[in-house]
């Protein structure tokens, strides 16, 4: 499969750790949500894809809800 930016094939997988913060200063107080993808990273453009486990999408979902109400449930 191809780089969707630049169609090139030269495109390797990486592990990764992502902390996504809440936008706002209103969310300033809300706990960030760590997410655990697999890259695939094209070394050509430098276009990145991934994709999020269930539970981490739950948690982007419903910020409130504590980190260890979906922990373990679909990782």
């Amino acid at each position: 499969m191809s780089c969707m930016s630049c169609q090139s094939a030269n495109r390797r997988e990486f592990t990764a750790e992502i902390n996504v913060h809440f936008p706002g200063s209103k969310n300033l107080t809300k706990p960030t949500v760590w997410l655990f993808p697999k890259l695939l990273v094209c070394l050509d453009c430098g276009s990145v894809e991934f994709t999020i486990t269930d539970a981490e999408l739950r948690r982007l979902r419903s910020p409130d809800v504590p980190a260890d109400v979906t922990r373990g449930k679909d990782v």
